[in-house]
């Protein structure tokens, strides 16, 4: 759940005029009894660097400050600001495209754009996370009245049977016919009713038409880890099922991992790809977390409860309180709002799950399971060669691949995704495809100022070119920071200078150019090899970069003189690998973090890839011995492996492990 403002501002939600103005009613109806503001953020909140896995937690959110407390110290809302001005007509008749770039708001729908490194949203993203936010306001209400509302009389045929039974039929349900713990008390019942009812019943009715493309996969891989099949309704909770929801505290996906706590789960999060939003990979990851949650609680319910708030504020509440019963937590003022509701919220959709014609969802259009081949594709390919070549188009291959960020693959290339039976063909399609006409476009960070008419003419094609190759459906809707795919025509003089294709191209005289440029705001890589007549790629080897992600502030070496392999004495390279975090490479090699940040030119220590390379002090990582550790009560695999700077696969391969589960006493190797 997400503050007030960060609700209303700046969104274009559907309905948003009429959902402020109910927000603003409730608000006011509590006024008296809200004497001083509160805002409360979660103590175990979301941090760029990981923390070890009993302490993280996965939301980091800030909690509304309307949200009605069990102390009674809710905040009185702040008034929303405006959000984007309605597109009008230019006074002076400037066509659209021709209007400036927007700055990014400071909340709102486009800040997504900031947020995800320029990555252009699609309508389906942006539909995402309209639909989060409004559950999000509707459940925020409604959580506030446990009084719920009239069961509607399209649940019963006949008002006199009605009477002879439970309208919401808990009298039927059977906690035996579930893998999960199921109990029915005013809790669970209330939000039974919410989902069987009103704006609720729409969206769970939405929910159950997309459960069908992933639910197949979720059991497959429950029943290997053997873990509850229901636990499928907590994606349901986190996402409605959509691969593509995002929320204001930066978690995405079907389980809704937030970056440091996808990264401890082996997740790839960089400018290329983000697998959060892939189905399978999240789910693995999310197994993990979870057997790890219970494997620390004993009990279903709890481990929720830190699935949602962390489990350092679990064991807190459950030491504070002297109970271990979740609804003794819930009951009293141990736990946040959002946690007390969030388990009886996943009993609720498990009850209505298990017999959904019961509560009339009878006409539900269940969509076709995801299915697809998977095919390595070496190198960086756009997704329209990609699509060619699958004989489909790329909205497809977007579908089937959410992970992919950016209009190609990642430089070392990636395993994708095409529709079931293309396998064969589009392997050897993709093989026969020059190198040159793999990636024909190159990429342009939309400055301050600019317009669409104006980039497209830099590049010497048209508005209507770089729309389509954007997906852009609105002309005006581009904003600074926005990364533009610009497709190459064979005859523009300024995108051939932004990526030369020759020797004699790239390389002019070098006596005239700095040893090094530093990066500054709005520019990217093509633009700074354009700029000393180099090309993109070259930029990238002369620094060690696995992509074209540069930052503000970092310094970039010119020539390939004195690369990154080696410096002074006592420094030595680290290529990052997958799953690794800043902070777990400088404790490896006995840094700080800042000393690293500092090392290597990075402002934000989150901002680091698959592949890029590290100065490090203290020898090489080559160098490998290895140690003992006996596990303690209490320890789980993510916080032995936060302990020794490695990562929870790393500490599977290196025990041969299959699962996350270990026992006290049990001996790990620890590879170093």
């Amino acid at each position: 759940m997400r503050a007030l403002t960060g609700l209303t501002v700046g969104f274009p939600l559907r309905g948003a005029v009429s959902l402020v103005f109910a927000l603003a009613l409730t608000a006011t109806a509590h006024a008296a009894e809200r004497p001083e503001p509160l805002t409360v953020a979660q103590d175990d909140g979301a941090a760029e660097a990981p923390l070890p896995a009993a302490e993280e937690s996965k939301k980091g959110r800030v909690f509304p400050p309307f949200r009605k407390r069990k102390k009674q110290r809710d905040a009185t809302p702040e008034p929303a600001e405006a959000g984007p001005a309605a597109e009008q007509p230019d006074a002076d008749g400037a066509s659209p495209e021709d209007r400036p770039a927007a700055e990014l708001p400071n909340e709102g729908i486009w800040e997504w754009v900031d947020r995800m490194e320029g990555e252009i949203p699609t309508e389906e993203q942006i539909e995402a996370i309209e639909e989060r936010q409004e559950v999000e306001a509707e459940q925020l209400v409604f959580s506030d009245d446990l009084s719920g509302g009239d069961v509607p009389v399209t649940l019963y045929a006949s008002p006199r049977e009605h009477l002879k039974t439970d309208p919401l039929f808990l009298d039927l349900v059977d906690p035996a016919e579930f893998d999960i713990p199921i109990e029915i008390n005013p809790e669970v019942e209330k939000w039974v009713r919410y989902f069987t009812t009103g704006s609720g019943r729409k969206h769970y009715a939405r929910y159950l038409t997309r459960s069908s493309r992933y639910r197949p996969m979720m059991y497959r891989e429950l029943d290997k880890a053997g873990l509850p099949r229901d636990l499928v309704y907590l994606s349901m909770i986190e996402s409605g099922y959509n691969a593509h929801a995002y929320s204001h505290a930066a978690a995405a996906g079907l389980w809704q991992f937030i970056p440091s706590t996808g990264k401890l789960y082996d997740l790839r999060i960089d400018w290329w790809m983000d697998e959060r939003r892939d189905p399978e990979e999240s789910v693995h990851a999310a197994i993990a977390f979870l057997g790890e949650l219970h494997d620390m609680f004993g009990d279903w319910r709890l481990a929720w409860g830190a699935y949602n708030g962390g489990p350092g504020r679990i064991r807190r509440a459950t030491k504070k309180a002297g109970s271990k019963d979740f609804w003794v937590l819930s009951r009293g003022t141990y736990l946040h709002s959002e946690t007390d509701n969030y388990v009886p919220k996943i009993m609720a959709a498990a009850i209505i799950g298990h017999h959904p014609e019961r509560y009339g969802f009878t006409d539900i259009k269940y969509q076709e399971e995801l299915v697809y081949d998977v095919v390595k594709v070496e190198g960086s390919v756009e997704l329209e060669v990609l699509a060619k070549c699958a004989g489909t188009s790329v909205d497809e291959i977007k579908a089937l691949n959410p992970a992919l960020r950016r209009y190609a693959t990642p430089p070392e290339g990636a395993d994708v995704r095409v529709p079931r039976g293309k396998k064969d063909t589009f392997a050897a399609a993709v093989v026969n495809v020059p190198r040159s006409k793999r990636a024909e476009a190159v990429r342009h960070t939309v400055r301050r100022g600019e317009t669409l008419g104006r980039i497209a003419a830099k590049y010497g094609t048209s508005v209507s070119e770089v729309s389509r190759a954007n997906g852009l459906k609105n002309a005006n809707r581009i904003y600074v920071g926005m990364s533009l795919r610009i497709p190459q025509n064979g005859s523009s003089p300024s995108v051939a200078a932004a990526k030369p294709t020759s020797k004699s191209d790239a390389s002019p005289r070098t006596s005239s150019r700095p040893s090094s440029h530093t990066v500054r705001k709005g520019e990217n890589l093509s633009g700074i090899a354009s700029k000393y007549g180099l090309s993109a790629s070259q930029l990238q080897s002369y620094n060690g970069l696995s992509s074209s992600k540069i930052l503000v502030g970092q310094k970039l070496a010119l020539s390939g003189k004195g690369g990154t392999s080696s410096s002074s004495s006592g420094t030595s390279t680290h290529v990052v690998r997958k799953g690794e975090s800043l902070g777990t490479i400088a404790k490896r090699y006995g840094m700080s973090t800042a000393q690293l940040q500092k090392d290597n030119g990075i402002r934000n220590a989150s901002h680091i890839t698959v592949g890029q390379k590290l100065k490090v002090r203290g020898g090489s990582s080559s160098k490998s011995s290895s140690k003992s550790h006996t596990v303690q009560r209490g320890e789980s695999l993510g916080k032995i492996a936060t302990k020794y700077g490695c990562t929870v696969s790393e500490l599977k391969s290196w025990n041969n492990l299959r699962t996350t589960t270990i026992q006290p006493g049990q001996k790990l190797v620890i590879k170093k």
